[in-house]
């Protein structure tokens, strides 16, 4: 009997998905290797008030990368919760506000848009990719960095939700991508 119900829980999807949603699908070299990665934005849940967001990256078949969040109608900034409408239409934009062409960057104009709002963190750069790594290394990453910044990749930014903005770029080297911000 507990076996039956253990085999039951392990077929069973944690999140049914009533509801799936391609948010959007674009190719984009990041890689600076001059072959398109494939990025796709998608939503699964039972309904649009509560979607698994995944964010993945992928080149030649392969997994680059992989994020997942949620994406819920619920309060935002404090102020109440938002009315089916104005949620159907935050759902209908997403994708678009996602891939938006500014948040595709050269490293120049990443750090330029660093400089203009928050240069303090530039410095912080090789630290946030070191914190990454198996084994922390202050000076590797910084090798990294100087790298991504020669390498002609291309960096993107974006939120996984709330105040939260990730920027990820490519390394060569170790064949993935770092987080190069902790913000908000």
């Amino acid at each position: 009997m507990i076996l039956s119900l253990f085999l039951t829980a392990l077929l069973v999807p944690p999140f049914p998905s009533d509801t799936t949603i391609t948010f959007g699908i674009v190719t984009r070299d990041l890689t600076g290797d001059t072959i398109p990665e494939v990025i796709t934005l998608m939503g699964q849940g039972q309904s649009i008030d509560d979607l698994a967001i995944s964010f993945t990256i992928r080149s030649s078949g392969r997994s680059l990368y992989t994020r997942t969040w949620r994406l819920a109608r619920a309060n935002y900034d404090g102020g109440g919760r938002p009315s089916e409408t104005e949620h159907r239409a935050r759902v209908s934009e997403y994708g678009k506000w996602f891939f938006d062409d500014r948040k595709f960057m050269t490293p120049e104009r990443f750090l330029a848009n660093l400089r203009s709002s928050a240069r303090l963190r530039i410095p912080l750069i090789p630290d946030v990719i070191s914190r990454q790594m198996i084994q922390p290394d202050s000076t590797r990453a910084r090798m990294l960095w100087e790298q991504m910044q020669t390498a002609g990749i291309t960096i993107f930014q974006f939120s996984p939700g709330g105040d939260a903005s990730m920027s990820i770029g490519w390394s060569a080297t170790d064949k993935q991508f770092y987080n190069l911000l902790e913000c908000c």
